[in-house]
C-alpha cells in the first residue's frame, strides 16, 4: 500500500484564467534522496488522466536541475475554454511513496469582452 508523503517542494495552485488565456501549473520535487526519477500524473476530476489529452490546448514538460537535484513538472493550459474549469490533481509517485496535490482551474470571460452583466461589472470594476 502506498502512503502519502511530502514529496512536493512546490505545488500547483488554484488559478483563474481568462477565456482564451494561458496558464502554467508547476510541481517541483527534490530527488536527491530518491533512487530513481519520480513519475507524475495530472488528473481532471477524480480519475481522468490528462496525459492522453496533450496537444493544442494542453502541454506537459519536465526538467531536471543537476545542481539542486530538483525535478520540475509543468502542465500548460493554452487558449483556455470554459469547459476547462474544474478540479484537478497532480500526483507524484516513486516506488512506495506517493504525494497528491489538488487545485482548481476557473475559466472566466475577460472583462473587456461581451456586454457586462451586473455580476461581471462588480468583479471587473
Amino acid at each position: 500500500r502506498q502512503e502519502l508523503t511530502g514529496l512536493f517542494l512546490e505545488k500547483p495552485v488554484s488559478t483563474v484564467i481568462n477565456m482564451g488565456g494561458d496558464a502554467t501549473f508547476v510541481a517541483k520535487v527534490h530527488a536527491e534522496s530518491l533512487s530513481k526519477k519520480p513519475s507524475v500524473k495530472w488528473f481532471k476530476g477524480k480519475w481522468m488522466d490528462l496525459a492522453s489529452k496533450a496537444g493544442k490546448h494542453l502541454q506537459f514538460k519536465e526538467m531536471y536541475d543537476r545542481n539542486t537535484k530538483d525535478f520540475t513538472f509543468e502542465m500548460k493550459v493554452i487558449a483556455a475554454k470554459e469547459n476547462f474549469s474544474g478540479s484537478y490533481r497532480c500526483e507524484v509517485s516513486m516506488k512506495d511513496k506517493i504525494d497528491s496535490c489538488p487545485f482548481d482551474i476557473t475559466v472566466e470571460e475577460p472583462c473587456s469582452t461581451a456586454v457586462l452583466s451586473h455580476k461581471m461589472e462588480d468583479r471587473c470594476l
